[in-house]
């Protein structure tokens, strides 16, 4: 399965929609419970060989980032917090094997996640 076609299934699974940037990058929009929506990357990326797709969704610019969040990091099974491109972000790691279900809980727990530190952190429904 490529990447298009996973986060297309992603997509899907959690009522989302999906638009392909081309073959190795997929904008992902998540509708989140607060009647708001997450928008995220997943992107191929390819580290000491190894090629994978990195998930990721902004929460807010970097200067932003509160310290005590990465206390409450650990609400997170499948991501982690990064500080990355000048922004705090939820990333996670998905591989193109995986099955769509796993990608699209994944995914939704990244959405879920950033949208309710953004708005904890903003006061706005920014990313």
């Amino acid at each position: 399965m490529n990447l298009s076609q996973l986060i297309k299934e992603v997509s899907d699974r959690t009522n989302g929609t999906q638009t392909a940037y081309d073959e190795n990058r997929t904008f992902v929009v998540i509708p989140v419970p607060s009647q708001r929506y997450q928008s995220g990357l997943a992107e191929f990326v390819t580290k000491e060989n190894v090629r994978y797709i990195e998930a990721s969704t902004n929460i807010c610019d970097e200067s932003q980032t509160p310290e005590k969040l990465f206390k409450i990091e650990k609400k997170l099974t499948f991501a982690k917090l990064a500080i990355k491109d000048g922004f705090l972000q939820v990333v996670s790691y998905l591989d193109p094997a995986m099955s769509p279900d796993l990608a699209a809980a994944i995914v939704k727990e990244m959405a879920v996640f950033a949208d309710e530190q953004e708005m904890a952190i903003t006061g706005q429904d920014v990313y």
